[in-house]
């Protein structure tokens, strides 16, 4: 097993900084906190976690819905005032809305950018209240300040996940903890996909199982890193996986 430190951050591939931060700013809460030449480094001020901005110009290709972040807010009533800001910057920013469903226990609205990626604002309202699991249920250690995002009607308190698909849930299940180490929860029992996080940290990745041939295979700049403690522990973890690849089915 890797001797995995930590879920890192997470890595997104958008057609141009110019549309696409400012959307995240005014949608999301996310903030710029750091640039190269041709990476952007976003982050949301609750959430330890990272998004690593790649362009990737106009032949950057859609990613499917089941390939998203998400931000979380406290109450439902906030995703019906979310879906009216987002209708009311529609034009402005040129993107598409998913109206306002629930599912499982949260109600949450999706938007789709013109970098070709979906988003979701959520809240679990529903699942606090029925006692969702403490790993899951509010990702947040204090609730971001009404100055910090004033004037919407809703406050993104954390950047709270991340989505990807598998066509074997129960092989995806084992490989993320006995291969990297992380954990795999559920926020309810009558939930069949499974939340991949690490122990320390409550941001999560959803896994969401789709037959093979719906599932879409994404580039290098749609993915998520873990850490570790060390570079010897990089090598020593590479040389773990090519040896028992086979084994590993990988």
């Amino acid at each position: 097993m890797i001797g995995t430190t930590s879920l890192l951050n997470g890595h997104y591939e958008c057609r141009s900084f110019e549309e696409t931060i400012p959307i995240l700013q005014d949608f999301c809460a996310l903030e710029v906190v750091g640039e190269t030449g041709n990476e952007v480094t976003m982050k949301h001020p609750n959430t330890d976690w990272l998004l690593v901005f790649h362009e990737g110009g106009p032949t950057a290709t859609d990613k499917p819905l089941r390939n998203h972040y998400g931000v979380r807010v406290a109450t439902n009533q906030e995703i019906e005032k979310a879906d009216a800001y987002l209708e009311s910057k529609k034009e402005k920013y040129r993107i598409d809305i998913m109206k306002p469903r629930n599912h499982h226990l949260a109600r949450s609205v999706h938007f789709f950018e013109p970098g070709g990626n979906w988003w979701e604002i959520e809240s679990y309202e529903l699942g606090v209240k029925v006692g969702m699991g403490a790993n899951v249920a509010i990702p947040w250690k204090e609730p971001l300040p009404l100055e910090k995002f004033p004037g919407r009607g809703y406050i993104p308190h954390a950047l709270s996940h991340g989505t990807i698909e598998c066509d074997n849930l129960e092989a995806s299940r084992r490989f993320y903890q006995e291969v990297l180490g992380l954990d795999a929860v559920s926020p309810s029992p009558s939930v069949k996909p499974h939340y991949i996080k690490h122990r320390s940290t409550p941001w999560y990745i959803v896994s969401l199982e789709v037959p093979r041939e719906e599932r879409k295979i994404l580039g290098r700049f749609q993915r998520f890193t873990i850490g570790v403690e060390s570079a010897g522990a990089v090598e020593d973890a590479f040389r773990w996986l090519r040896e028992n690849r086979e084994h590993l089915g990988i």
